[in-house]
């Protein structure tokens, strides 16, 4: 990747995945699909550049929110013990809810660049 080409890609998985949680409050399918896109949008380049940008940005999110999660899960239990396996299995179910999502974003830019 050119040196452009590398600051445009950070660019747009930074500013999706900050899109994708920030709207994810309000609009649960909304925030990972328009954070997919921007992140595609802003990562410019071939259909596999813009695809690579939502999954990254996806899985970022994903992170942070099996860590909102799990901490809110080991918060109810009272007991502040979780087993490992429970915030795995978080982080599959929620990261395959946000990558899937934010990959069907990323694939509607160039479509719509078009």
């Amino acid at each position: 990747m050119a040196d452009g080409t590398r600051k445009d890609f950070v660019t747009g998985v930074i500013a999706g995945l900050i899109l994708m949680v920030i709207i994810d409050l309000a609009v649960p399918f909304g925030g990972p699909i328009i954070g997919g896109f921007t992140a595609g949008y802003l990562a410019k380049g071939d259909v596999v550049n813009v695809a690579k940008a939502g999954v990254y940005a996806g899985l970022l999110a994903a992170i942070i929110a099996t860590i909102a999660a799990y901490m809110k899960l080991v918060q109810t239990q009272g007991m502040g013990y979780l087993p490992v396996g429970t915030g795995l299995f978080l982080y599959l179910l929620i990261g395959l809810y946000f990558v899937s999502l934010a990959l069907f974003g990323a694939i509607l830019t160039p479509a719509i660049r078009r």
